[in-house]
């Protein structure tokens, strides 16, 4: 089998998923601090509880996108790693080391 990858486009995509990393990671900071400073609406336990919930909630998202986040760096690493050795191997090949 054959198999011809574009050592550019797979760096591209590692480009890509480098900056929608960071652009998620960025959005994410923004607002953490309203997912997690929820205050009760009122004195009642009721309210209180609903505000300790709504923190937890945030808080899960946090670390739910932070958790995503670092799957993403770590699958552009990857893709460097694949588009470096595609054209390691090519250089090889075609004797040009």
């Amino acid at each position: 089998m054959v198999m011809n990858i574009g050592a550019a486009s797979v760096a591209t995509s590692a480009m890509t998923e480098n900056g929608l990393s960071a652009e998620m990671g960025a959005a994410t900071s923004a607002a953490s601090a309203a997912l997690v400073s929820v205050l009760p609406m009122g004195a009642d336990m009721d309210s209180a509880e609903f505000a300790a919930a709504m923190n937890a909630a945030g808080a899960s998202y946090i670390g739910t996108a932070s958790e995503h986040m670092a799957n993403r760096g770590m699958f552009a690493g990857s893709q460097d790693l694949a588009a470096a050795t595609y054209t390691a191997t090519d250089v090889i090949n075609n004797g040009l080391f």
